[in-house]
């Protein structure tokens, strides 16, 4: 019965190919449902599950993956062949093949393959999307989104749901960057700063919160003012509107990442095997020396949640969330009321 099934389900996405045009896709897509394409969910384990993932198509055949909400992410190609969704480097290799299953102007559900490479298996992944403005709308308007009112003018905190867009390339690589390019370099060291991108689209009230030294700290603010101009406007019920952004830089030593690196890789490898307490072992020792690196605070929460300690489970997602990720909402939704 169920390869029946996967028969009519393949039937129809061969007839519907034909009709899939690359301006179809055109926009942001955010996967709202992670899934096995037998229909099955996803163990709570496989982070997949409650990942943020966010496809922007521009025509004529540029796309954008992010793992965030606030930035467009990494540029790639892209080319459709009939149902298939070929994702290409930016020098047009092709780095991953996906089978479009459905693509309407609500919903985008994308296939992808298996450990083994089938875009067939009941072992597939299989991606819901849905247009980011519908996305948008869905979330409620909490009062911790609101940063400050003063009269009729409101400014609101950065969210999945209110955010400014910088154009072009991820902001803080554009810091990068440019700083760079003024030879400005830093061995160690966290920049933390907050600024208003008005409803114009203008970004303004740099405030450095914590800085790194005289030099880096007077480079970066003339960086940020030279591409003050660069964004696009958060809106809110289709008006734009002003919103506080965060930006924060980070810079470490060799000797800080290489170990947290080699125990991460440990871990990581840990867990792919459901191996949690020796994934736990190795998740504590990389976040001794990296104790902000959010996905490993996400994944030593499920190792604890596996092995029984939900409230350390819960400390480590509520930590996720204080260093301004959703990557652990669901999971805190879920499990930490």
């Amino acid at each position: 019965m169920r390869s029946f099934i996967f028969l009519i389900l393949s039937l129809v996405s061969v007839l519907c190919s034909a009709q899939i045009k690359s301006a179809d896709l055109s926009g942001s897509w955010v996967a709202g449902k992670v899934n096995f394409l037998s229909g099955d969910d996803l163990p709570d384990e496989n982070v997949l599950k409650y990942t943020y993932v966010k496809y922007t198509f521009s025509m004529p055949d540029k796309m954008y993956f992010s793992s965030v909400y606030h930035t467009l992410g990494s540029e790639l190609l892209f080319e459709l062949r009939g149902n298939k969704l070929l994702v290409k480097s930016s020098v047009g290799f092709v780095i991953n093949t996906l089978k479009i299953m459905e693509l309407t102007k609500t919903k985008l559900v994308l296939v992808s393959s298996d450990a083994n490479g089938s875009l067939e298996s009941p072992k597939a992944i299989q991606y819901t999307f849905y247009p980011e403005p519908l996305v948008q709308r869905s979330l409620a308007l909490n009062p911790d989104d609101i940063y400050k009112i003063n009269g009729t003018d409101t400014v609101y905190n950065s969210s999945q749901k209110i955010y400014a867009l910088f154009k072009g390339a991820d902001f803080s690589n554009y810091i990068s960057y440019e700083l760079n390019k003024m030879d400005v370099h830093v061995k160690t060291g966290t920049l933390q700063a907050i600024f208003i991108v008005n409803a114009s689209g203008k970004a303004d009230s740099l405030k450095i919160i914590q800085g790194i030294n005289a030099n880096y700290d007077k480079a970066y603010t003339k960086v940020f003012y030279a591409a003050q101009n660069k964004w696009e406007a958060a809106t809110h019920n289709g008006k734009p509107v002003n919103v506080l952004m965060h930006q924060e830089k980070k810079y470490f030593t060799s000797e800080e990442v290489i170990p947290s690196i080699f125990n991460t890789q440990k871990a990581n490898a840990a867990y792919g095997e459901k191996n949690y307490e020796v994934a736990l072992y190795y998740y504590d020792l990389s976040l001794k020396d990296r104790p902000d690196d959010k996905e490993n605070l996400y994944r030593r929460g499920i190792c604890k949640q596996m092995l029984g300690n939900l409230s350390g489970a819960c400390s480590d997602w509520k930590k996720v969330q204080e260093l301004n990720s959703n990557l652990a909402d669901s999971l805190l939704a879920k499990y930490c009321k």
